[in-house]
């Protein structure tokens, strides 16, 4: 049974696999998730951390979780900002929880394996009859390995303080009920005191491994299998004593591993000790004990006396020294034998077969070499790392590329070698064997045109060799090859006679037959083991990390040799190397998780390369400035008409010239990637073509948003007026210099230069857009979460700028866009005209109109302005949700019983109050309502008329533009509104509503906004219960303040009376009417009702003094049918509506 440990039928050989391959699938959700920690958790922000301190606790909490909880829910803010962070970060908190949990299942059921195997539940199986199997020892020491590289990597990429804060957060939101293991869980991942970089705690990390103990003669068994055998037959691919420490490297990484498991044999066991640096690392101290993972021994083991001792042998000055100088010789050696088997033409089908060990031997001195230099030369003490770096870190990564590009032609001409073997064997066969038919008749003296006498003993002898080489057989390679050799020789015996040896044209048969009985050798010694021995040999897991340091100089090659690419190509498939360690149990198994964890070591090994190759992108760009220079700068645009003299001078050759070459230097680097073949990188295909173009798409996204930061910065404190169009005027230039140059590249590079701009340029707008409104929003939308955002063409992040400390920090430029335009609009010192735009008041200077509108849509487009319309609506949603609640607590705490009491006394409003004192009364009460409601009605209303301006700036450049588009959204609106209107008129069967699951409304509601087929005055922004009291407090407060204006006949605009702490009229009234518009329509008839009864009976108290009355009306009643006007023509409302509340013939004899 032990012989056939995984077996489908062994039960404790597929449980220790399904195990391991957890493990592996677990480390990769780990590696995953640590790219993923949200900041908050790390308290790397002052503001997070004061802001968060109350609610993000660490393991205090569990000392006293009640006190802790009461401190919350007394403090209302406190709670609102904890479910604000519930909402924001409970999804990626259940993903954490989930990994902190399988860890500890992990180690549970390893530990009751080995429980069962011990208690007999695994008949005739003991651990020393699994540490006997070659498959159980293997699994067995990995699953412990394992285990110990996720304490390892957790205490390393998950702080242990973030942990206790992760933990801590959704045991607050889960509840200790559903949560059965938190206990364990805690227990298992509490903060060791470790941080990165920082001292070492004392007793690490053996304390940390004890926090769920393995069985201690378990390990120790394990141990010593790892210390006597060669669990994974390492020396088969690395026969040759002096690599006898990479061949046991893997090894080496669990011994050092699980060792931290049984800290006595580190502290207290010397020979022990002393055998496994000689076994491991008699010529290494830095190895990588986990894909990439690497750690120095020299000080790690520092702590340990049994380790550091016989650590001392090894890096002692002499041994270094020793080491280090073979091996940059050997460096130097491999770098020329290595281009020689480069040369062109040389490694052919021929060449190959011929030198099949030779070849392998120098791959496998060359990876050999590579891993000791890239390990050591990243040594952690400083002494060592010196003594080691004597040589070019330039000459390592040339080997590695030569290395690889030999391995990548090699592993293809002996794949084809492999498919081709029985056919070139039987090819082989049968011309070795005609040849000695042939010869069998030229000896039967019956063959026409043959002189020869007649022997029958030598035409039977050839007949039976005939016969004897079509027995032969390619799958029995060892007799097949002692035959042929028996063949050959015979052959070569049988020429020594003399019947033979006269005869050049028999002796010619029998020589070309020895050519093919040699080439049949050859070919039964093509074995799939030698691309098994390959790929051992070039396994580079170790380098997942090191290799990083290499990026800039292979970069920098890329810039001397674009086509040094195709060598690049060569290295990153040696590259995918690193993913046969982790996903070999799980595949073995066939895991479900076998594609996530692929996807996931894919994904990152795509990034690698995307990252070498970015510079290809880069370079272009820089030449691309060089262009767009040469375009605005330099070159003249040919007019319609020219002189023949001044022909000569619009040629401009020179500058053409310089043009054309900077064109050509674009192609050159463009056409190193386009050289590439379509590459599978572990389960992901990388296409060269699109790799170049999601490159270029990095750079571009790149520069726009570097070009936008730089530009789209205010100074709030010196406001210049017209330093928003200068800076407009500058982004716009800079954007359409970009663009007309990348127009003029795209063909030379093979790409889609204006749909790539259009996407990326749309993208980048949206993701600041979404990042801005996510001040708004309780539940944030995050960088990894954003559907804009994206891991291969990212876009990037800035820090605000210094001058930036206005009340409300901008997150990024369109925020600051935003609120400038804010800024420069004011209704504090401007004033607004219809369908022109904001003037200065004093000086009667233009701020913001027709040409800002214009110079804004140049510079960031239809993308840019449509992002600020809805970063508008976020700020005024905002606005109207904190009016509502301030307004509806007012009016309970304090004004509920006199509004109600007013009102009454209104009602009905068709009647004529007979005292105009209540009015004075209600106004004197309702005063302190008025700020509150003045600062937000005119910063609604600047919004909205801001809102309405790029309406139609996006109307009028739609209907410019795209007519088409613009008629058929149009209709398609009027038509969608008849029908809804007729659904309510007639609700039945043949007038549908649509849907809740048709997005048709939706949808083509996104088409309206982006073409301005839309009136921000008249949307429903907020939903809200009733408001009984609003109607009569929004009168009021209208009341009271529309006497503070008069009309201007000259601009036809009524204006603040006094300057000096007012503000304007317009976005008084478009505020009025947003508001009105977020509650039913019976509370706008009520206002109305109530503005109109007042004008009645002020009218009705000014006839009934005939010696106080003029024939103008009372001041009020002037300005409360200015405002009635205006509310019409700003709401769209018709006068026919008004007259139900005020006479006709008021407004008839009212001289407007």
């Amino acid at each position: 049974m032990v012989k056939e440990f995984l077996g489908e039928n062994s039960q404790a050989g597929q449980n220790l696999l399904r195990l391991v391959s957890r493990g592996n699938a677990i480390i990769s959700e780990i590696l995953r998730l640590s790219q993923h920690i949200p900041s908050v958790f790390k308290l790397e922000d002052r503001n997070e951390a004061r802001r968060y301190q109350d609610i993000l606790l660490d393991f205090k909490y569990l000392s006293n979780p009640d006190f802790y909880e009461s401190k919350i829910e007394e403090n209302r803010d406190l709670v609102e900002l904890e479910a604000e962070f519930r909402d924001n970060h409970i999804d990626i908190l259940v993903r954490f929880y989930h990994l902190f949990e399988s860890i500890y299942k992990y180690i549970v059921d390893l530990e009751h394996y080995i429980v069962d195997v011990e208690k007999g539940f695994y008949i005739h199986l003991t651990i020393e009859a699994i540490l006997i199997n070659g498959d159980g020892k293997q699994l067995l020491s990995e699953a412990v390995y394992l285990y110990g590289v996720m304490l390892i990597l957790m205490d390393n990429l998950i702080e242990g303080p973030v942990r206790e804060r992760m933990l801590i957060s959704y045991l607050r939101n889960k509840g200790p009920v559903d949560l059965p293991l938190i206990d364990d869980v805690c227990k298992l991942c509490k903060s060791t005191g470790y941080i990165p970089g920082g001292r070492r705690p004392a007793n690490y990390p053996e304390e940390y491994f004890k926090r769920v103990q393995l069985p201690e003669n378990v390990l120790s068994m394990i141990v010593g299998r790892l210390r006597s055998d060669d669990i994974y037959n390492g020396t088969e691919s690395f026969p040759q004593p002096e690599h006898r420490s990479v061949a046991l490297a893997t090894q080496a990484c669990m011994v050092y591993v699980i060792l931290y498991f049984i800290p006595d044999i580190l502290n207290n066991k010397n020979s022990i000790m002393r055998e496994i640096v000689d076994k491991f690392f008699p010529d290494n101290w830095v190895i990588s004990f986990f894909l990439g993972f690497t750690i120095d021994l020299s000080v790690a083991w520092e702590p340990y006396r049994a380790a550091k001792t016989a650590m001392a042998n090894t890096i002692t000055l002499q041994n270094v020294q020793y080491q280090q100088q073979i091996y940059w010789k050997e460096l130097a050696d491999l770098n020329k034998l290595v281009e020689d088997y480069l040369l062109e033409g040389l490694l052919v089908e021929e060449y190959i077969v011929d030198n099949v060990h030779r070849i392998i031997n120098c791959i496998r001195r060359c990876n050999v070499t590579i891993r000791w230099l890239m390990l050591h030369t990243n040594a952690s003490q400083k002494r060592l790392k010196d003594l080691v770096s004597m040589g070019s870190q330039d000459d390592v990564l040339s080997l590695l590329l030569n290395t690889a590009q030999l391995e990548f032609v090699f592993k293809n001409i002996f794949q084809a070698l492999l498919a081709t073997k029985e056919e070139k064997w039987e090819e082989n066969k049968k011309l070795a064997s005609e040849s000695m038919v042939e010869l069998s008749e030229y000896f039967s003296g019956e063959k026409a045109l043959t002189r020869v006498k007649k022997n029958e003993n030598l035409q039977k002898w050839f007949s039976e060799i005939s016969n004897k080489i079509n027995s032969l057989d390619s799958q029995d390679s060892t007799s097949t090859g002692r035959k042929i050799q028996q063949l050959s020789q015979a052959l070569e015996e049988v020429e020594q006679f003399q019947q033979i040896d006269s005869s050049i044209q028999v002796k010619q048969f029998l020589i070309e037959t020895r050519q093919f009985l040699t080439k049949m050798i050859k070919i039964v010694n093509i074995k799939e083991e030698v691309l098994i021995n390959l790929s051992v040999c070039a396994d580079m897991s170790y380098a997942w990390d090191i290799i990083n340091n290499y990026v800039e100089q292979m970069q920098r090659g890329i810039k001397q040799d674009p086509k040094c690419v195709l060598k690049l190509r060569a290295t990153f498939l040696k590259l995918v190397s690193i993913l046969d360690l982790p996903l070999v149990r799980i595949a073995q198994c066939s895991s479900p998780d076998l594609i996530s964890v692929s996807e996931y070591y894919s994904s990152e090994l795509v990034g690698y390369v995307r990252k070498v190759l970015e510079i290809v992108p880069k370079q272009m760009f820089l030449i691309l400035k060089q262009i767009i220079n040469m375009q605005t700068n330099n070159l003249k645009e040919l007019p319609t008409k020219v002189e023949k003299e001044k022909f000569r001078d619009y040629a401009q050759l020179e500058q053409r010239y310089e043009l054309a070459k900077a064109t050509h230097s674009v192609s050159v680097f463009t056409e190193g990637i386009l050289a590439m073949e379509t590459t599978l990188v572990g389960i992901i295909e990388v296409d060269p073509k699109q790799l170049l173009e999601d490159g270029i798409r990095k750079e571009l996204v790149l520069q726009i948003a570097q070009a936008m930061d730089r530009t789209l910065v205010f100074n709030s404190k010196n406001q210049k007026q017209d330093e928003l169009l200068q800076r407009l005027r500058e982004l716009s230039n800079i954007l359409d210099g970009f663009r007309r140059s990348f127009q003029y590249i795209q063909d030379y590079v093979n790409i889609q230069g204006l749909k790539i701009w259009q996407e990326e340029f749309s993208r980048i707008v949206n993701f600041y857009v979404e990042q801005e409104c996510n001040s708004f929003l309780k539940k944030k939308i995050y960088d990894w979460q954003s559907s804009f955002q994206s891991v291969a063409i990212p876009i990037p992040r800035f820090a605000p700028p210094p001058g930036d400390n206005g009340p409300v920090q901008s997150v990024n430029m369109i925020g600051r866009l935003a609120r400038e335009l804010l800024n420069q609009t004011n209704c504090k010192n401007t004033l607004y005209l219809n369908q022109i735009g904001w003037f200065d008041p004093n000086t009667g200077k233009e701020l913001v109109g027709i040409n800002t509108w214009s110079v804004l849509h140049q510079s960031v487009g239809i993308f840019g302005l449509t992002g600020l319309d809805k970063l508008f609506c976020f700020m005024m949603v905002k606005d109207l949700q904190v009016f509502v609640t301030q307004t509806r607590s007012l009016v309970e705490k304090s004004l509920k019983g006199f509004i109600k009491e007013f009102e009454d006394y209104l009602i009905p409003t068709t009647s004529i109050p007979d005292n105009i004192q209540r009015y004075q009364v209600a106004l004197e009460k309702t005063k302190l309502l008025g700020p509150i409601f003045s600062d937000v009605l005119t910063k609604i209303g600047q919004i909205q008329l801001i809102r309405r301006q790029i309406s139609n700036q996006l109307n009028f450049h739609c209907k410019i533009d795209s007519n088409m588009l613009f008629c058929s959204l149009d209709i398609m609106n009027k038509s969608l509104l008849k029908d809804i209107q007729s659904h309510f008129q007639r609700p039945d069967e043949k007038n549908p509503y649509p849907s809740d699951d048709n997005t048709l409304l939706s949808d083509l509601s996104q088409f309206l906004d982006t073409t301005g087929i839309n009136d921000p005055f008249t949307k429903i922004y907020i939903t809200t219960s009733p408001l009984e009291a609003f109607p009569c407090l929004l009168f009021l407060f209208v009341l009271s303040q529309v006497t503070k204006f008069q009309y201007n006949s000259k601009l036809n605009v009524m204006q603040a009376k006094k300057q000096k702490n007012s503000y304007d009229w317009t976005p008084f009234i478009t505020g009025c009417i947003t508001i009105l518009q977020q509650f039913h329509s019976l509370h706008t008839q009520k206002f109305l009702a109530f503005v109109g009864q007042y004008i009645k009976c002020q009218i009705n108290i000014s006839l009934a003094n005939p010696k106080e009355t003029t024939e103008e009306y009372p001041e009020d009643v002037v300005a409360l049918l200015r405002f009635l006007e205006d509310f019409c023509k700003y709401s769209h409302t018709s006068r026919n509506q008004i007259n139900n509340y005020i006479p006709p013939y008021l407004f008839d004899h009212f001289n407007l």
